[in-house]
């Protein structure tokens, strides 16, 4: 971290000297200035002052005008008055025009050097948190969710101008689409990003303990209430809350859910009075729009959640993304079983593009996990073999269609070939394995630019 930069601002040049010799020793950064307006002028010119120590009293411009003017330029900027009139009166004051905190002299030395040490490591803490949100938000981003496909640049693009709005999500897709991984990736690109995501399986919530959890209760409402719960509508204030398979809600508590919604309000059991919340809210269901309209959800909630609809394609229809998502999987595989897994045969390849993976994404991840998982130590490519012994494996037939898919596989190594030789025929042929003939056959086959 720079280091930190301290401006020190009183008409005692005696005083002023002494505390830049004692912040400088500890490597802080310090400005200096003997009035107001010289204060004012520096703290224009410099725009990275973290902490300003101010003398309340000086002549021209006292120190709480000068205050004022110093968060005129810094909003953020922490502020210690100094002053030889110690009343509390006086404390209370500077505190309320905008002072972080507030010393009396002349002052012990170590109790200014807490102070300092205190807004520092706030200082840090804060730019910690932010590292952190930014990998959070790399690593959950649009652009780290694997594909490559048309459809699914279309989904991203859709999610993008949602995360921009506060605007409710309603997320459709099949089990192990990506669903609540899309949701989180709305919540980090918007507003919200640096505030609570709060994932709920309405699912896995037993039916008569569910409006307790989201809404909260007071203690003693009911057997077993032995102390206040705020609920995870009130968790996730001025964040986001996922609510997957919404469909499982039962419909006398998705009335009390649509209140909730229009009136940003929650009423915790027990409770006479209602709590304001500012929550975003994200819906996902693996159930048909039309299903979930006219049976699972009332008609006025579902319009409500549904202000922006993205519907996730399960992965037979996006196979073009398999080689990319095998290729993902085994590197984060490797790491976790530490194994040195290159590849899949070719073979392999052909028979994952031929099956259909009801469970998707997680499905794939899945079968790799337990290929790999029991592989040798020494293993480098995971072959058909590997693929017939997993029990939950089982072949399908070829048809037209899965020949089609392997036209498309097909179609998908030339152009990524291309990509990773950028243009390069001949390197994209030696890439492939083929000879440039039959690289130029290919192209024009399958009409490649």
């Amino acid at each position: 971290m720079r280091r930190f930069k301290v401006l020190v601002v009183d008409d005692d040049e005696e005083l002023v000297s002494a505390v830049k010799e004692l912040l400088e020793r500890r490597k802080y950064e310090v400005i200096t200035a003997f009035s107001g307006n010289e204060a004012i002028e520096k703290a224009s010119a410099i725009h990275d002052i973290n902490v300003a120590l101010l003398d309340l009293v000086m002549p021209m411009m006292d120190g709480f005008t000068l205050l004022e003017r110093i968060k005129g330029i810094h909003p953020e900027i922490d502020v210690i008055m100094i002053t030889g009139h110690g009343t509390v009166p006086t404390a209370v004051e500077a505190i309320k025009r905008g002072a972080t905190d507030f010393i009396t002299k002349p002052f012990d030395k170590d109790v200014l050097l807490k102070k300092l040490e205190i807004i520092t490591k706030a200082y840090e803490l804060e730019n910690r948190i932010s590292e952190l949100q930014e990998i959070v938000s790399e690593k959950y981003g649009f652009d780290q969710i694997i594909s490559g496909s048309q459809v699914m640049k279309r989904v991203f693009e859709k999610a993008s101008a949602a995360a921009r709005t506060d605007a409710s999500v309603f997320l459709i897709g099949e089990t192990g689409t990506g669903k609540e991984l899309l949701a989180k990736s709305i919540h980090l690109k918007s507003g919200r990003s640096s505030q609570p995501f709060t994932a709920v399986n309405c699912a896995a919530i037993p039916k008569e303990l569910m409006e307790s959890e989201l809404f909260g209760y007071k203690k003693g409402s009911f057997t077993g209430a032995v102390r206040d719960h705020d609920g995870l509508f009130a968790a996730a204030n001025r964040g986001t809350i996922f609510l997957d398979e919404i469909g499982e809600m039962p419909k006398d508590l998705q009335v009390k859910l649509l209140r909730v919604l229009q009136e940003n309000r929650v009423r915790p059991i027990g409770h006479v009075t209602e709590i304001p919340v500012d929550t975003r809210v994200i819906a996902a269901s693996n159930r048909p729009i039309e299903e979930l309209k006219n049976t699972y959800l009332r008609e006025d909630l579902f319009f409500r959640l549904a202000v922006v609809v993205i519907e996730l394609p399960p992965l037979r229809e996006r196979r073009e993304d398999i080689p990319l998502l095998i290729e993902h999987f085994i590197k984060k595989l490797n790491q976790k079983y530490s194994r040195n897994i290159k590849g899949v045969s070719e073979g392999v390849l052909a028979s994952i593009y031929r099956h259909d993976f009801p469970g998707n994404i997680r499905e794939l991840e899945n079968l790799l996990e337990g290929i790999i998982a029991v592989s040798p130590h020494d293993k480098e490519t995971i072959i058909e073999k590997d693929l017939k012994a997993h029990p939950l494996w089982q072949e399908k037939k070829a048809s037209e269609h899965m020949l089609l898919s392997l036209e498309k596989l097909e179609k998908f190594a030339l152009e990524q070939a291309l990509r990773e030789s950028q243009g390069n025929k001949s390197k994209a042929a030696e890439i492939l394995g083929i000879s440039r003939d039959t690289l130029y056959r290919k192209l024009k086959q399958f009409g490649i630019e």
